[in-house]
């Protein structure tokens, strides 16, 4: 096989494996309604099956990735690949929605293994400029995959056909372990001594908080997610409530955005042939702050929502240049602990999550001021993060 066709199979197994967490709960929303049906529960029910989802791969993560620094990476890639399949096709069978939830609690947990080791492969098998173009690679597959899964999940969400969305799952997961078991390299392998305990764990994260990369970069990408996060959180209300717009005319709003993310990742397989990651995110950072302070006025003189909406995709826009080449920098500084790092790394984006969340239901007062406000803060504050102490 030639060395690019090689490549490029690494490339779309990691890419496989990193959308398995958006495909497992994207696919499955407009199924909602039906499933309540089926289990005959309230549909409010229903969404805890997402909740308990996000809680697995948060934990598993911070568990799984030091495993895969003792371990190495493939063994408990296998393992998660194995159960996540199990878990899908379990959630096929079940008539008991208690048992469906202990499910997506496992299949979270399993699927994790995905998220926190494919991060980790890439750093083992690339470095540098590589490592954040494959990171870019697998961000566009990432922005792909919101777009496509839902739209699989309406053709299928019927009550006869809602559980194949599950066995789609299961067969999207045997697809990447097939990828495991043929085409990835091991990564890192195994230490000589296998013991895992809380102490070599909790060093693990000690040493990856205290590396001055924590603060340059994976705080960046935390905060910068947080701005994705207030977008996602409160632009429902903004834009249909504050700007009377229509569901559809507001689903084409995530439409560009998701457009522009993806464009973003190409432009930075351009621009990474030319540039260093960290100038890259510096000039992307900045644009974010210039461009946040540019939407304030214009919602202080509001200006006319073609240019408001212009004004924040372009802010969204460099969110695709940030998160990529930031995770390449703080998992790269850290070799030794890459597992650790990126599970340190993917639990902080569910926690940005939860806490945009909660700051914005308190700044909540019937305007567009606190997402927007939220937004122009995350970008200051991932700009004075990324400057506290420069790494070596």
């Amino acid at each position: 096989m030639k060395n690019n066709q090689y490549v490029l199979l690494i490339t779309l197994t990691l890419g496989i494996l990193t959308a398995i967490g958006s495909i497992s709960i994207d696919m499955y929303l407009p199924a909602f309604e039906v499933m309540a049906g089926y289990f005959k529960v309230p549909i409010v029910r229903i969404e805890t099956t997402v909740t308990l989802f996000l809680f697995g791969m948060s934990f598993g993560q911070l568990f799984i990735g030091p495993l895969s620094d003792v371990w190495g990476r493939k063994t408990p890639l296998r393992i998660g690949l194995v159960i996540y399949i199990l878990c899908s096709i379990c959630c096929m069978l079940t008539h008991s929605f208690t048992v469906f939830l202990c499910l997506r609690f496992i299949q979270g947990l399993a699927g994790s293994s995905c998220q926190v080791i494919s991060r980790a492969l890439v750093n083992d098998i690339y470095h540098d400029k590589n490592a954040a173009h494959v990171f870019t690679l697998l961000q566009i597959i990432m922005g792909v995959s919101p777009i496509l899964a839902p739209m699989a999940g309406g053709m299928l969400a019927a009550e006869s056909t809602w559980k194949l969305l599950f066995l789609i799952m299961a067969i999207i997961s045997g697809i990447g372990l097939a990828g495991c078991l043929t085409i990835l390299p091991a990564g890192k392998l195994a230490l000589e001594d296998k013991r895992l305990n809380v102490s070599a764990i909790l060093d693990g994260y000690k040493h990856c908080i205290q590396h001055p990369a924590f603060i340059n970069y994976a705080l960046v990408r935390s905060v910068s997610n947080s701005a994705a996060f207030s977008f996602v959180t409160a632009s429902p209300f903004v834009f249909t409530h504050l700007y009377a717009l229509s569901k559809q005319q507001f689903s084409y709003i995530f439409s560009c955005s998701a457009v522009g993310f993806i464009s973003a990742g190409i432009l930075n397989t351009r621009l990474l042939r030319h540039f260093e990651p960290r100038s890259i995110t510096k000039f992307a950072i900045s644009c974010q702050i210039i461009t946040g302070v540019v939407i304030i006025f214009a919602v202080y003189f509001e200006a006319p929502l073609l240019t408001l909406l212009g004004l924040l995709l372009a802010f969204l826009f460099m969110l695709g240049l940030i998160l990529p080449n930031s995770t390449a920098l703080y998992i790269g500084a850290l070799p030794a602990f890459s597992g650790s790092a990126s599970a340190l790394i993917g639990s902080m984006s569910y926690l940005s999550a939860f806490l945009i969340t909660f700051l914005l239901s308190l700044l909540h007062n019937n305007t567009a001021y606190p997402m927007f406000l939220m937004m122009l803060s995350c970008a200051v504050l991932a700009f004075c993060c990324l400057h506290f102490r420069k790494t070596g």
